[in-house]
């Protein structure tokens, strides 16, 4: 068993040696770089090698990695490129599943490469691994504390927190305790004489008696920046919830206090915080009936109480009448009521916002009316405190109802499940969980194309189109995962619906569409049902219908052309042809195949073409060309525009050598030239009569014969 271990151990350092070196070269090297690639490959097969069925587990030790009990890789490239990065990122282990991928290490490499810097005080080590969907390797990260400065607390402070533990020890269990802030997150720094082994949040909260440095303190257990004074003011707004929380699980008369802190702490933001904390917070959470919400409220000056409430006017569907239900739920008593009621009735007699006069004019049912609308068996309800909004069911409201359940009919069950997966596939980083969402949605096309809805399916394919191409600036390993389901979407029993949907009287614009939002992915599928003597009739069917997309699938066909068999290969000619310039060369070397009808095919591709260049390689063809496709490039040549063809006919008939090596194609042109009543032609007829005289080739006087003819 010894032996067996330390055999093992000794692959696992080869295999972390491995990982280091990868890592050094995405910390040379670009991702894309074949360095990268290979070492990549290179650690992903060291890891296979070892075999585990369970979970690795390495270590972060002092200053090297540790597997069980073993130090690995101290002054080696294992402390240098992995041991430095992970414990800077402050990485206490990692554990490989068995189940690693080479995009995994692909991933993991460049985020262990990166760590040499400082991460985001927001964002760690584990985080980088989740965003990059990187779940089969987990690392335990060491938190960071935050110290939280307290002193030296007065005598009667401590006498306080140790009065407000022995409240709570007292108190009945209420199940398990859950913690609202990270437990090993927080440290307090306290005076030595203070014996106090740990501090809970509602120590923290007396200890420190003031709710807005709480609030600081709070803000820093998450990772937070709460230094300057904005950010202070920020805090107290996002932490208030937790806050109320605290305070009210005080005893009653230190709640007051701490409450009456708070709302002065409230009072003390500036205008535009203190609106939006008391629109967003405190006043949704009185109107909730939340407990301690009315104990901050109530400790306002009757002037800023009046006008908080008069906020109230400005939420959704909210009526004056909510006013007096707010009153209601903060318990005044009645000689405080009675002073606030006339504030709050002046303050609606003044000028109202525009947002508040639409507010007592609305019969909307939403915003904070939504929130109210909740019906419990265990508490009472009295319905009455629903008159303070606009609740009637009008004409409107019926209409919108019905629009409602019309709207939930006419939802396409398939529609919405693809839409929820490619609403998915945006966001997961994952290419394996990615193929995972894209083939549970894949049934539910299969059923949309069995019922013949191309309509349905061409919006499918336009959405997973778009879906790749922002995915290929966004997380480029995942676009090709996308078009991977593209392609295995198009199976045999697509191309020859599709077929059949072009070879209708309005179906080959549809079927260009849908073969445009295929784009690459079409290629492949198309090609197999070509070679395949049961489809290949459908197949080119589809050939006008790509002819007009031709744009989105060129570069595909002109990469597989050089390996298409015969009847695949004239077929993608006819579609290359129709994209014009670019694909001279490919088309014209398909010439060189020895078979005469792909030779005949690809000259007449040039000559739809007709460009100078493929001008220029017919010309070639008919001077050098495999005897089979020179008669094709003849032909060819007299496609062509006419002043383009009596352009490169002058060109070879006035070359001597041509004549002389291919007399028969030099008579042939000659004649043809002639019979198209080239204007200009009288010079070349003179120089070509003096042909006439080489006996010794008769076939070349036969062609300085047929020129003085044609003179005379």
């Amino acid at each position: 068993m010894t032996n067996l271990s330390q055999e093992m151990n000794s692959s696992a350092a080869d295999f972390l040696q491995m990982l280091a070196r990868a890592v050094h070269q995405f910390h040379t090297y670009p991702a894309h770089s074949p360095l990268c690639v290979d070492a990549v490959a290179a650690c992903h097969a060291a890891f296979t090698a070892l075999e585990f069925e369970q979970p690795l587990v390495v270590r972060v030790g002092a200053r090297e990695l540790l597997v069980e009990d073993d130090r690995i890789g101290r002054g080696t490239i294992i402390e240098q490129e992995l041991w430095r990065p992970l414990h800077r990122a402050r990485v206490s282990s990692l554990e490989f599943q068995p189940s690693v991928s080479t995009r995994d290490w692909a991933q993991f490499c460049p985020i262990v490469a990166s760590a040499v810097r400082a991460f985001r005080p927001t964002t760690g080590f584990a985080e980088f691994l989740l965003e990059a969907g990187v779940s089969a390797i987990a690392a335990r990260v060491t938190p960071r504390p935050e110290l939280l400065e307290v002193g030296a607390p007065p005598e009667p402070v401590q006498a306080l927190v140790d009065r407000e533990r022995t409240r709570q020890s007292s108190l009945p269990p209420t199940g398990a305790g859950q913690h609202l802030y990270p437990p090993d997150k927080g440290w307090v720094r306290l005076d030595p004489t203070v014996r106090y082994e740990s501090i809970s949040l509602l120590d923290l909260m007396v200890l420190v008696n003031e709710p807005a440095e709480t609030a600081a303190m709070l803000t820093r257990l998450i990772d937070e920046d709460a230094g300057d004074e904005s950010a202070r003011a920020a805090a107290l707004g996002q932490r208030y919830s937790d806050l109320v929380m605290i305070i009210g699980a005080l005893d009653g008369r230190l709640g007051r206090i701490l409450f009456s802190k708070l709302a002065r702490a409230v009072l003390a933001l500036d205008p535009d915080r203190r609106r939006a904390l008391l629109q967003n917070a405190v006043l949704p959470g009185l109107l909730d009936g939340r407990t301690n919400a009315e104990a901050v409220l109530s400790e306002f000056p009757d002037v800023d109480l009046a006008e908080s409430l008069c906020l109230l006017l400005e939420l959704d569907a909210a009526s004056p009448h909510v006013l007096s239900m707010a009153l209601d739920r903060l318990r005044l008593p009645e000689e405080r009521r009675t002073a606030v009621t006339p504030l709050i009735e002046a303050k609606l007699r003044g000028v109202q916002s525009p947002e508040a006069a639409k507010a007592e004019s609305s019969g909307a049912l939403d915003g904070i009316a939504a929130s109210l609308v909740r019906v419990g068996s265990g508490v009472p309800k009295d319905f009455s405190e629903f008159a303070a909004f606009e609740l009637a069911v009008t004409d409107e409201t019926v209409a919108t109802l019905h629009g409602i359940r019309d709207a939930i009919v006419a939802t396409d069950a398939c529609d919405a499940q693809v839409g929820c997966a490619l609403g998915l596939v945006r966001i997961e980083p994952n290419p394996a969980a990615v193929k995972g969402l894209l083939a549970r949605a894949m049934p539910s096309m299969r059923t949309v194309l069995a019922s013949g809805r191309w309509d349905a399916a061409l919006l499918f394919l336009q959405r997973l189109q778009a879906t790749a191409a922002t995915l290929d600036t966004l997380r480029p390993d995942v676009a090709p995962t996308v078009r991977d389901a593209m392609a295995s979407f198009c199976n045999r029993d697509f191309i020859v619906g599709l077929a059949d949907l072009a070879a209708g009287l309005d179906g080959r614009s549809r079927a260009s569409e849908i073969i445009a939002a295929l784009g690459p992915s079409f290629v492949p599928a198309w090609i197999d049902a070509l070679n395949e003597p049961a489809s290949r009739t459908q197949a080119r069917y589809l050939v006008p219908a790509m002819s007009d997309c031709v744009a989105a699938l060129a570069p595909a066909l002109s990469h597989r052309l050089a390996s298409l068999g015969i009847d695949a290969a004239c077929a993608a000619l006819i579609v290359l042809a129709a994209g014009g310039a670019g694909y001279e060369e490919v088309i014209a070397s398909q010439a060189q195949s020895g078979e005469e009808r792909r030779g005949r095919e690809a000259m007449r591709a040039l000559a739809r073409i007709a460009s100078p260049r493929a001008a220029a390689l017919i010309v070639v063809q008919i001077e050098s060309g495999p005897a089979l496709v020179q008669p094709a490039a003849e032909e060819a040549l007299w496609r062509l525009p006419l002043p383009l063809a009596l352009a490169k006919t002058h060109e070879l008939l006035a070359r001597r050598d041509f004549v002389v090596r291919h007399p028969q194609a030099a008579a042939r042109l000659l004649e043809r030239a002639a019979h198209s009543a080239d204007q200009h032609l009288e010079p070349l007829l003179e120089q070509l009569t003096s042909l006439r005289f080489h006996f010794w080739s008769p076939a070349v006087a036969r062609v300085g014969a047929k020129a003085r003819g044609l003179r005379q």
